[in-house]
């Protein structure tokens, strides 16, 4: 398959370059140390650079063409001195103390990726040493130096455009020693030098930099012969250079620092090849600006660190070359962020550099590197904890406690100023809410309400008798005060000395056990009800027709009284109403029957204005006699209406009325009058 014009082009180049340099190298034969070199060491850059001394990654076009001189002034480039014992040197005289030269340097390109150069140094002025010292002394007049001529091919990378970029080159240095010899013998090396080579550089916000490193091979020499060790050397050697500067979005300024470093490998002496001044280290700040994109001005000046021969003290720079900037390279910048239009994914909007073509030149507002147009938090900076799962967003703190929400185990709830050691991010647990953290309180699930217990932190005070009165201030922790609290004892229940449920102050019979009655004269008085050992016990029996649960009018006194004492009484919240019988008769009518008689007084009491809630009623027939069923006496007791108060609970024992107050109601097997027997109990039928 045939390659691309253009790639056979680049490839030939290449090869040209790599011919020229082995053919100049093969012909430079080695010399006499004592034969001279050319002092400068000052190199331009192509006509057009942004930098005075270190090259940058060739970016261009085709037919590119540019033309230029620099004027290079070094102070003292040329010192000559004995040395001492301590390898200092003493008697030091400036051979060369001022030295101008004027280089004109051409430009150009036949491909996109090529650059051929070329550059002729021609020394203007030369001032020093009247006296020559060892044979040599300052020009007079105007000499011309070894010519240079340059090649760099750009392997990738476009530097005016992409961060990082990376060409190779190679210069060769023709002497003219050889042709002339008006030359004298410090403007011109022996041999032919070669200084193969690689450039990097780039362009990040506005800032571009360059690096190079490459071996110059140079012929051995030496001048200054006939003093003992007075004379400076040179040889082959490695070099090295830097440089970085701040440009505006466009190119037409750039200013910045540059560095050039050679150390000398193969000298004169073999013996000391890093003997003084073997070594040299230059630094430099430049300042460029491009006229109307045609006509490139530099000022720049330097000093020496390290100074091999040829390094002066200082050296200043003048640059005027003629340098077009081809209209293809930066064809539209229209929001000036230094991103071309061609490639600015947002042309109107100033942006950031990014890889995506997308979102390349968008604008970042909060500058976290993340272009608005995808930045889920367009104006909150990503920080040094960007949230994975939210492009251009940190990591959440929703309860803004410090700890972000990943590792926080409580994320919504504030750690406060008593952290949880255990629970990143969680305060200290209040399960109760009481405002005693459970570490401390010794009643983690209680509140202590308004009136916390000061023995026990955290807890409320108690109350042992469930009165209401806290126990420090219950005069009687262990005794309800039921519904009636005594005034002068908080949490006592007010006296109730015969015990029937209505206290002293209100009894109108405080000695003899009574029923409530709301006449405050009989309350608590003796009546046809009486409240005796958890029951109300009645004076009368309640009397119903023969064998039926209909209740005879006679007893309905005993009821209201029932009823009077209930209402009264509303600490008394549930009664059992319950109906019984003698063992005559078959067991399951009397049950039924003792059942209806009870149901029928629960209904008397409900339509006199007895809660219903508070009443229930059940039979019993004959299975919970009082007294023996073998006597007409003992069946008269066990023939009865009972009412048992169930709330409060009952005590133990049950007291009824004597079975002299009883009038005995008929039980069922006596009603049909069939025998003597029932006939005599007919006279006593309820």
């Amino acid at each position: 398959m045939k390659r691309p014009k253009k790639r056979r082009g680049l490839w030939k180049s290449l090869g040209f370059a790599a011919c020229a340099m082995l053919a100049t190298a093969q012909t430079a034969s080695a010399q006499s140390a004592n034969s001279g070199f050319q002092i400068n060491r000052y190199e331009p850059t192509a006509a057009g650079e942004w930098s005075f001394a270190v090259d940058h990654p060739w970016y261009s076009s085709m037919r590119y063409f540019a033309a230029g001189i620099t004027l290079n002034y070094g102070h003292n480039p040329l010192v000559f001195g004995r040395s001492n014992a301590d390898g200092s040197f003493s008697q030091q005289t400036a051979v060369i103390a001022h030295q101008l030269i004027g280089h004109v340097d051409l430009a150009g390109s036949f491909l996109d990726r090529v650059l051929i150069t070329g550059s002729l140094p021609v020394v203007l002025l030369e001032r020093g040493s009247d006296t020559p010292v060892a044979g040599v002394s300052p020009i007079s007049g105007v000499a011309v130096g070894d010519p240079r001529f340059g090649l760099m091919v750009r392997l990738f990378g476009q530097p005016y455009k992409g961060a990082f970029s990376m060409s190779i080159g190679a210069s060769v240095w023709v002497p003219l020693r050889k042709f002339t010899d008006s030359i004298a013998q410090q403007e011109s090396d022996q041999g032919v030098r070669v200084l193969p080579r690689l450039v990097f550089g780039g362009l990040t916000h506005n800032i571009m930099w360059s690096f190079t490193g490459g071996f110059l091979y140079r012929p051995a020499a030496r001048i200054g012969m006939g003093v003992d060790d007075a004379g400076s050397s040179v040889g082959s050697e490695l070099q090295f250079g830097a440089a970085i500067a701040y440009a505006d979005t466009k190119r037409r300024f750039a200013i910045g620092p540059e560095a050039t470093m050679g150390t000398v490998l193969l000298g004169t002496d073999a013996a000391k090849p890093f003997v003084r001044d073997f070594t040299t280290l230059e630094v430099l700040l430049g300042a460029h600006y491009n006229v109307a994109r045609v006509l490139n001005l530099g000022l720049g000046g330097g000093v020496g660190v390290l100074r091999a021969p040829g390094t002066p003290d200082f050296r200043l720079l003048a640059r005027i070359a003629y340098a077009p900037m081809p209209s293809e390279e930066l064809p539209g910048d229209r929001d000036q962020d230094g991103i071309l239009d061609v490639a600015d994914a947002c042309p109107d909007d100033a942006g950031i550099s990014t890889d995506d073509a997308k979102t390349h030149g968008c604008p970042d507002r909060d500058r976290d590197l993340v272009v608005d147009k995808i930045d889920l938090c367009p104006d909150t900076p990503k920080g040094k904890n960007p949230d994975p799962d939210k492009l251009g967003c940190p990591l959440g703190d929703r309860d803004g406690d410090g700890v972000l929400d990943p590792q926080d185990l409580c994320p919504d709830l504030h750690k406060g100023k008593t952290p949880d050691p255990d629970k990143l991010g969680c305060p200290l647990g209040d399960r109760d809410g009481d405002g005693v953290l459970d570490p401390q309180d010794l009643c983690p699930d209680q509140h202590k309400s308004d009136t916390p217990d000061p023995a026990r932190l955290g807890c409320p005070a108690g109350d042992r008798d469930k009165d209401g009165v806290l126990d420090p201030n219950d005069l009687c922790p262990d005794v309800h005060k039921s519904a009636h609290p005594d005034p002068a004892k908080l949490g006592c229940p007010l006296p109730d000395r015969d015990k029937d449920t209505v206290v002293d102050p209100e009894d109108a019979c405080p000695d003899k056990p009574g029923a409530p009655h709301p006449d405050p004269k009989k309350n608590g008085c003796p009546s046809l009800v009486e409240v005796k050992n958890g029951q109300l016990v009645i004076v009368k029996p309640v009397f119903f027709a023969t064998n039926k649960d209909v209740i005879l009018a006679k007893s309905f006194p005993v009821l209201q009284s029932v009823a009077d004492a209930l209402t009264a009484a509303k600490e008394i919240k549930k009664v059992s109403i319950e109906g019984h019988t003698d063992d005559r008769g078959k067991h399951d009518y009397n049950v039924d029957l003792s059942d209806r008689r009870a149901k029928s007084v629960m209904k008397w009491l409900v339509e006199h204005k007895i809660e219903a809630d508070r009443l229930t009623a059940k039979g019993y027939g004959p299975d919970k006699p009082i007294a023996d069923n073998k006597k007409e006496v003992g069946r008269a007791k066990n023939r009865r209406v009972d009412f048992i108060i169930t709330d409060p609970a009952a005590p133990a024992g049950v007291v009824t009325v004597d079975s002299k107050t009883v009038e005995a109601p008929k039980s069922p097997d006596q009603s049909d009058g069939t025998s003597k027997k029932g006939k005599k109990g007919k006279k006593g039928k309820k």
